[in-house]
């Protein structure tokens, strides 16, 4: 039974003096930590009676290393990969479906079914984490019950006679699903790792870039060999053989009991006022409405403009892929040692540069590939600098729960997944006043407008740099 406040004051008390008399098997709590002994009475650690005068204490995992953490960890980056490889596939499944009957003769409902499971994947985050630190209890039952919903969902897709089946399933019922598995892991990163927060987060996020170099091959190849039900199929069950092993090493930090019915925490909404959140926000969403388009459109560009073989149209795309993998590790480790304002403000520039000067002036596929890297390294990478920017967050607002900012930061880039499209396209259909001249290069062709619309909004990221600039924040 809890003890009250008076206890859990007596208990951190303990905690302390056991951290500072050699122990080593304990480690220092992470904000969230301190928030599951303050904020939940009820919610009991583990303890040993091994303290002076046999007071309890807390007996932890240490932070940042550790068999616990690296399994975390490696299950984190399985989940991202799984999740988001389906989503990064899409582009091979757009293509199947608009060759293919009895979908072929609906193409201008096919792009729905893309737009649809990543919007839904994206603006689920902040609802899903929201209730997670609600209720932190739920979510071992949470990530089975997303785990069977997103399988269902890919299952009852092999059984698609019209579009909107497909979009039902694969771009409502499985991003759904999808949500609830994946998310949970994102709290917990944040238990497990302090010093090494954003090398960890890259290290996951790492895991979308791989399956986003790997698993549009993987599908293309599937889909050329065998019929769409068996391929679903095979996919349905491929998930559950990645994920079912790790999903055990996804857990907090922090013990959970359940002795007792859990109170739900109570969460500050304070940090929406904050300069530092208001900023860093702007600037992610005005940012992301165009950070989709290279993804959507290199292989278009490659074909039409380049004029590439079948292996040259996907080379641009599998380079952004794979420079994402890069970027995320090397964007992590940079936010866990500079400001995260500084962080974005170098990725920023290095985008422009790229957009303008890299892309604009390509006409072969070595430079298109120049790009594509680099872009994946620096833009792609993007979410990397978000733990920086929860600590930004967190110094002025230390009640901020880490979780929700996470959610709200991704809901961010769903807005640019829902908006890029469309904007996009009618960019491309644009005649400008540039296009034909064979001296503009990339900009004289039809995607010129389109280009400067991605360099433009990818100068936004740096509008946290000039609010820490102003003094809005430290």
């Amino acid at each position: 039974m809890d003890d009250g406040p008076q206890s859990s004051t007596t208990r951190l008390a303990h905690y302390r003096y056991s951290a500072k008399s050699n122990t080593t098997h304990l480690a220092p709590p992470s904000d969230i930590e301190l928030q599951h002994i303050i904020a939940n009475q009820n919610h009991e650690p583990n303890f040993t009676d091994d303290g002076p005068a046999g007071a309890r204490q807390f007996s932890l995992p240490p932070v940042d290393t550790g068999r616990d953490a690296w399994l975390l960890l490696m299950g984190a980056f399985v989940l991202e990969m799984v999740v988001w490889g389906s989503a990064f596939s899409v582009g091979v499944l757009q293509d199947y479906y608009t060759s293919t009957e009895p979908f072929a003769h609906d193409k201008s409902s096919v792009s729905l079914v893309g737009s649809c499971c990543m919007g839904v994947l994206y603006l689920a985050s902040p609802i899903t984490l929201f209730f997670l630190q609600r209720w932190p209890h739920i979510f071992r039952i949470n990530s089975l019950l997303g785990l069977g919903i997103a399988v269902i969902g890919t299952l009852a897709s092999s059984f698609a006679t019209k579009v909107w089946h497909l979009i039902l399933t694969q771009g409502i019922i499985y991003p759904i699903g999808a949500s609830m598995l994946y998310y949970p892991v994102l709290i917990f990163i944040d238990e497990w790792f302090v010093r090494r927060k954003g090398l960890a987060y890259g290290v996951a996020w790492a895991g979308s870039g791989v399956a986003g170099t790997v698993f549009p091959l993987l599908l293309r190849w599937a889909l050329s060999r065998f019929s769409f039900k068996v391929t679903m199929w095979a996919w349905s069950v491929g998930m559950i053989i990645l994920v079912c092993p790790f999903l055990p090493f996804v857990k907090p930090r922090t013990p959970i009991g359940v002795d007792v019915a859990p109170r739900p925490q109570n969460l500050s909404f304070k940090f929406l006022r904050s300069p530092a959140f208001i900023v860093f926000q702007l600037g992610s969403v005005l940012q992301s409405i165009g950070y989709f388009a290279p993804s959507l459109y290199l292989p278009t560009y490659s074909r039409t403009v380049v004029g590439a073989s079948d292996v040259g149209i996907t080379a641009p795309l599998t380079s952004l892929n794979a420079g994402t993998v890069i970027g995320f590790v090397l964007v992590g480790y940079w936010t866990d040692h500079w400001h995260a304002a500084n962080v974005i403000f170098v990725t920023t520039i290095c985008t422009v540069v790229g957009v303008f000067v890299i892309w604009g002036l390509s006409t072969s596929l070595p430079p298109l590939c120049v790009f594509a890297v680099l872009y994946g390294i620096v833009a792609g990478s993007a979410s990397a600098t978000w733990p920086g920017i929860i600590k930004v967050v967190r110094n002025a607002d230390e009640t901020a729960p880490g979780g929700l900012l996470l959610g709200i930061l991704t809901a961010s880039r769903g807005v640019g997944s829902i908006v890029c499209g469309p904007i996009s396209a009618a960019l491309i259909d644009t005649k400008w006043p540039w296009a034909g001249s064979p001296a503009g290069m990339g900009y004289g062709t039809n995607f010129g407008g389109l280009i400067v619309f991605t360099g433009v909004t990818a100068s936004f990221g740096a509008l946290g740099f000039a609010g820490r600039k102003f003094g809005l924040f430290n």
